[in-house]
């Protein structure tokens, strides 16, 4: 088997944290209280609605320069969501249908106890800005559409992530048993952000402070 580079302190943004084991996150991620924000939000008129939901592909610069829109103050809600656990059997079943993608032990651990993560979830739609998708949604790298951009086609890799506008991508490969961040605007050099779950959440936990929507 492959291993891992080793992870040091510079790839981790800031200080280098206690590593979290999952208890520490899942009780972290609990204890978060809700947190209001009002925002100010475009909001579409009937006219805008109807030439959006009629177009295959509209510019965004094309929505923000149309007259059918008012400017809105509404109240978002945010906190941590974690997905229900995943039972044995169903990730067993998985694991069957999926060979070329042995999960660590580890991992099955996490999605026992939180399968899908999102920190700093809007808690109307139970998303956040970029998260971990409940496992059921994790794909072959080989499948997703930059693919293309891996110099050879991926082998034992799964995406794990999703992200609201599709610039960086958390990425579990089976063989060496790693997480990487794809950044795909600097898609040759990934960031190693954890040999073990302990690893990746901690990374996680750091990384998802840029989301507290109290930093608006």
């Amino acid at each position: 088997m492959r291993r891992c580079p080793r992870l040091t302190h510079y790839q981790i943004k800031g200080p280098r944290a206690v590593e979290m084991d999952i208890d520490t996150f899942v009780s972290l991620a609990e204890a978060q209280p809700v947190v209001e924000v009002q925002r100010t939000v475009s909001a579409h008129g009937p006219h805008l609605q109807a030439l959006i939901a009629d177009r295959e592909f509209i510019l965004l610069s094309d929505i923000m320069a149309h007259p059918d829109q008012r400017q809105e103050q509404r109240l978002f809600r945010h906190k941590h969501i974690l997905g229900p656990g995943a039972g044995t059997s169903e990730i067993a079943a998985w694991e069957a249908e999926h060979p070329h993608h042995p999960l660590p032990d580890d991992l099955i651990a996490l999605l026992k106890r939180a399968n899908g993560v999102h920190l700093w979830a809007d808690i109307a739609t139970g998303l956040s800005y970029y998260g971990i998708l409940p496992f059921s949604e994790w794909r072959d790298a080989g499948s997703v559409e930059w693919s293309v951009m891996f110099i050879e086609p991926p082998k034992g890799q799964l995406v794990i992530s999703y992200h609201d506008n599709g610039d960086y991508f958390l990425v579990l490969d089976t063989k060496e048993r790693c997480y990487y961040w794809y950044d795909l605007q600097d898609f040759d050099h990934p960031e190693l952000v954890g040999r073990n779950v302990a690893e990746l959440l901690t990374w996680y936990w750091q990384q998802a402070d840029e989301l507290d929507p109290r930093l608006d």
